[in-house]
């Protein structure tokens, strides 16, 4: 589980780092492994886990540039990548590869762009 979670955040942060260049990404969430079905009746052997990486540009931010330029960047490190059209000011890609889900979220009234990514279920730790 550790081998996909640090390849999660590694992928997440490189995007974030070729989208907003000259920034630096921060990995705002990453709780390590979790069992999602534990809260339902504490059984469930699938267990997964969860990065956020946040960026921005806080002087020109261009929510739709930005997306687009994410979908670029994953689909050039070898994800299917789509851009979602906006909605209400709500920017997002959705991407996918190996199993590992990956969502980008950007918004027209702020300047951050949000990673946010999902590794594939694992059995077994």
């Amino acid at each position: 589980m550790t081998g996909e979670r640090e390849f999660l955040r590694g992928e997440l942060v490189a995007v974030a780092e070729a989208v907003v260049p000259g920034q630096r990404p921060v990995v705002t969430g990453d709780p390590g492994p979790v069992n999602p079905g534990v809260l339902f009746d504490g059984r469930g052997p699938a267990t997964v886990s969860r990065v956020t990486v946040q960026t921005g540009n806080p002087h020109a931010p261009d929510p739709g540039a930005e997306v687009e330029a994410a979908a670029s960047a994953l689909r050039a490190r070898g994800w299917s990548a789509d851009v979602v059209p906006p909605e209400d000011g709500h920017y997002r890609v959705a991407a996918k590869r190996d199993g590992y889900d990956v969502t980008v979220h950007a918004w027209a009234t702020d300047w951050r762009i949000t990673f946010t990514g999902e590794t594939p279920y694992v059995d077994d730790l």
